[in-house]
């Protein structure tokens, strides 16, 4: 009966263009770049350890006027670094080159250390961040899909759009190239080849972080094509995301930050290897633009 509520309430041009409203395009964001990654908080011993609240304190004293380009996960064992805001290519690697100083400093002064794993290991620690939005989402949350959500962890690339029927088109375009962008994302490197393994669904080739992201945490492990923006928006009102467009966790995704968002790359501490990621997403996007 909710769902079909929900439904009725989909015919509404209003409601349409409210959700639409909620993505942030704009023309001088067009094929800007964004880029968010994730790592794990370990101690001096090599055991994750929730410390992202007092991590991302002392970042934020510090910050010299870009706080915005540190943030909070789910999990409490996590940061997030990020740029801040939509920036040139050329500028990507040297942002990315500021946060790592600022970090380092932080370990230095702090004793903790970064781990970049793709999946955690499974004992980990899953203590929730402190922040009200996360402590109500996991209050239900079945134990799995929780573990799930702290042991993963990413770099997301984001190509902004100058507007919605563009971002549209670019995204319905882009679900072709998921198999070859799954391939690429992963990272394969060192106790990685351990866990890794290959699943066959239409072609796409899936680590063990996408397997527990399909298992547990989207609802498309590939994400759907829309006829049109209301398409999209019926989906949202069915599956409940479209007040907070964030809920969706698909591998690509219209993000409400006025972009398309390629979430499926495995973290990694190589900025150079990020680089590779951002230049094709970027020319992907510029040429299905077209």
């Amino acid at each position: 009966m909710k769902n079909e509520a929900r439904r009725r309430t989909m015919s509404s041009s209003t409601d349409l263009q409210e959700f639409i409203g909620k993505f942030a395009f704009a023309p001088e964001k067009g094929f800007k770049i964004g880029v968010e990654r994730e790592c794990h908080l370990v101690d001096q011993t090599g055991i994750i350890v929730p410390r992202a609240p007092e991590v991302l304190t002392y970042l934020l004293s510090r910050a010299n006027g870009h706080a915005s380009c540190y943030g909070y996960e789910l999990s409490a064992c996590q940061l997030e670094e990020r740029l801040p805001g939509p920036s040139n290519f050329w500028e990507v690697k040297k942002l990315l080159l500021r946060n790592a100083e600022e970090i380092e400093a932080a370990e230095r002064a702090l004793g903790f250390e970064r781990v970049y794993h793709g999946v955690a290991p499974e004992d980990m620690s899953l203590e929730v961040y402190p922040d009200e939005r996360y402590l109500r989402i996991t209050k239900k949350m079945p134990v799995e899909m929780l573990r799930a959500a702290c042991r993963v962890a990413g770099v997301h690339i984001l190509v902004g759009m100058p507007d919605a029927e563009t971002a549209m088109k670019v995204y319905n375009r882009t679900v072709a190239f998921l198999p070859e962008l799954c391939t690429l994302g992963h990272t394969q490197t060192g106790d990685r080849l351990a866990v890794y393994r290959s699943v066959v669904l239409k072609g796409i080739y899936k680590s063990e972080r996408i397997k527990l992201f399909e298992d547990y945490l989207t609802t498309a492990p590939v994400p759907p094509v829309y006829k049109d923006w209301q398409a999209f928006y019926e989906r949202a009102v069915i599956e409940g995301f479209d007040e907070d467009p964030r809920r969706l966790w698909d591998f690509i995704r219209l993000s409400k930050h006025g972009a398309i968002e390629f979430r499926m790359f495995d973290t990694t501490e190589s900025i150079d290897l990020i680089m590779l990621w951002v230049e094709y997403c970027l020319d992907l996007c510029q040429r299905l633009a077209k």
